[in-house]
């Protein structure tokens, strides 16, 4: 039987269909499998690898270009594909996807899974750059949160020692005028109980 036959290709069909199909469930659940280790990472980082490089030499300022990724997609963190093109100089950038991965194209899922390793390595990277960064904004934070205690400590000390002009200055009694403010209550006082004597004397002549 000839094989150029359209009859009997199309017979064939579903057989080819059935085994690409099942071909091609069976490689988005390994990319599924890897995904699961990622999410228990909590990386909560997108990085994003070309696999498939349309650009125009002649002006670097026009890309078109499709990536393989992880990244968040509705919700969801995983790997991912998109296809972004457009032109730097004029501002203009259009996107399709992203797309997790399981729900993209089945051509692109194909034509980037040589690309998956460079993702990881890429996605490593990138976590020990933010570590760095983290930690050096963590240093820059705490050492003004030291500065900041020191001189509040240093106001309370000094405004606890303050000189005896400063504290004139400053309108504050010394510690003579608070003494002889108190001998002048305990004066008048005195004064006081001894007019209340006498009157108490008198009346009860």
């Amino acid at each position: 039987m000839n094989s150029s036959d359209p009859k009997t290709n199309f017979q064939a069909l579903p057989t080819v269909a059935a085994s690409l199909n099942s071909a091609s469930d069976e490689f988005t659940q390994v990319i599924g499998a890897l995904d699961e280790p990622l999410k228990k990472l909590n990386i909560g980082l997108t990085v994003w690898v070309i696999f498939e490089n349309r650009g125009d030499e002649q002006d670097p300022s026009r890309y078109d270009c499709d990536q393989i990724g992880y990244c968040k997609v509705d919700g969801k963190w995983g790997i991912a594909l998109r296809h972004i093109w457009g032109h730097e100089a004029f501002e203009v950038h259009n996107e399709d996807g992203p797309w997790l991965f399981k729900d993209a194209p089945r051509e692109m899922r194909l034509r980037s899974a040589d690309k998956i390793p460079e993702l990881i390595k890429a996605l490593s990277e990138e976590a020990s750059r933010t570590t760095k960064k983290i930690q050096e904004k963590t240093k820059e934070v705490r050492e003004l949160a030291g500065a900041i205690a020191s001189i509040t400590t240093e106001a309370k000390v000094k405004a606890k020692s303050l000189t005896l002009a400063e504290r004139i200055a400053a309108g504050q009694k010394t510690p003579t005028e608070s003494l002889a403010d108190a001998a002048k209550t305990a004066a008048a006082a005195a004064i006081f109980g001894d007019a209340l004597s006498r009157n108490a004397k008198e009346g009860s002549k």
